[in-house]
């Protein structure tokens, strides 16, 4: 058996889903995975499936190798989470987060941040993000940044966080009112000072997407990753520079246009699972076939931020409902991964939402 942990250098694929490791993780999805993503969307994501993804060194994929993490080759990397989202949406919500706070850590360089990365290779810690709620204030009032000795006192609620009860790391956001800045550091979720609710959500419900609320946590300067003036953090907000560099902490030797040409992993991995099911359906229509080339043909032609996300997006509703349509009635039982599909489609819709985000959905919607 092939995994993460058996590769320390990048192998050349024309193919990513060629590649040795990103096959390991399509023989443990369709083994593990796939059997129970519809029992796992109306539940939650056990931590055995987890644990399965850390035996074979999935978590080591978003840490840099001289932290215990491994280089491969970024187009093999999205593949594989590629086809986490297509086979079991829920665990993918999940587990695609592990590397949030990942890069932080590395650009904090604190002795107290830099620690956490061996752990995160190993599985020891699991990472999750909560900060893209900061981008509403003043309008709303999530969590708030208060100066204290030593570091910030962070009060207030973060409205999503997926993984509560399996993550063990935040990268958490706070916004310091007095000094209009955003303040961005890495917390521990153990911590009594926070606490978690599961959202009543209808997509991807198994994938613990939690309200935390904060009351009186404090955050070390050492674990203190960025600050940062509001309007500088929204002339950047929505667009992928962060998404970029942390590909290049991983594989320093990747050229920057290839890391450019891969979109966002999510969209197409979903899109790409219906399609394949509604041709096993309906193989012989031409629609479904034309929907099919339109999804790789976008997939492979990059569009300026953010519209290449949007543009995959809508493509990820188009073709979970075409996969619905497929089917018949059938695909809307609670038993049939069509309708988790679609459902986590438009969970994709709401996901990292910034306004330019937002507005490049709407002219998407408006053609």
């Amino acid at each position: 058996m092939t995994t993460a942990a058996d590769i320390t250098a990048p192998s050349v694929q024309t193919d990513p889903t060629a590649h040795p490791v990103y096959r390991e993780f399509a023989r443990f999805t369709e083994e593990v995975l796939a059997p129970r993503a519809v029992e796992i969307d109306r539940t939650e994501v056990p931590r055995s499936h987890i644990d399965g993804l850390r035996e074979i060194g999935y978590h080591r994929l978003f840490v840099p190798e001289q932290y215990g993490g491994v280089k491969l080759p970024p187009q093999v990397v999205n593949a594989i989470n590629n086809l986490l989202f297509g086979a079991d949406p829920s665990t993918a919500t999940i587990v695609t987060q592990h590397g949030a706070p990942v890069l932080p850590a590395v650009t904090a360089g604190t002795d107290d941040a830099l620690e956490l990365l061996p752990k995160l290779a190993s599985g020891e810690l699991i990472g999750g993000a909560g900060m893209g709620h900061v981008r509403s204030w003043p309008k709303r009032r999530g969590t708030i940044a208060t100066r204290v000795p030593g570091g910030y006192r962070i009060d207030g609620v973060i409205g999503w966080h997926s993984g509560w009860g399996l993550t063990d790391v935040i990268w958490l956001g706070a916004v310091d009112e007095q000094r209009e800045e955003f303040v961005f550091g890495i917390g521990f979720l153990d911590d009594p000072a926070i606490s978690g609710r599961i959202l009543p959500l209808t997509a991807v419900y198994g994938s613990r997407t939690a309200e935390l609320r904060l009351d009186g946590y404090f955050l070390p300067d050492a674990l203190v990753t960025e600050v940062v003036a509001v309007q500088e953090y929204r002339r950047r907000d929505g667009t992928r520079a962060q998404e970029l560099q942390r590909a290049k902490h991983l594989n320093p030797d990747v050229d920057e246009a290839d890391l450019a040409a891969i979109p966002t992993a999510g969209p197409y991995g979903l899109a790409r699972a219906a399609l394949d099911d509604a041709l096993r359906i309906s193989g012989d229509d031409d629609h479904l076939i034309a929907l099919s080339a339109e999804l790789e043909t976008a997939a492979a032609t990059p569009l300026p931020d953010p519209h290449w996300r949007a543009a995959l997006n809508e493509l990820a509703v188009r073709a979970t409902t075409a996969a619905v349509v497929a089917a018949g009635g059938a695909a809307l039982l609670d038993s049939d991964i069509a309708q988790v599909r679609a459902r986590a489609a438009q969970f994709l819709q709401v996901r990292g939402l910034a306004p330019s985000v937002r507005a490049a959905h709407f002219a998407a919607y408006s053609r």
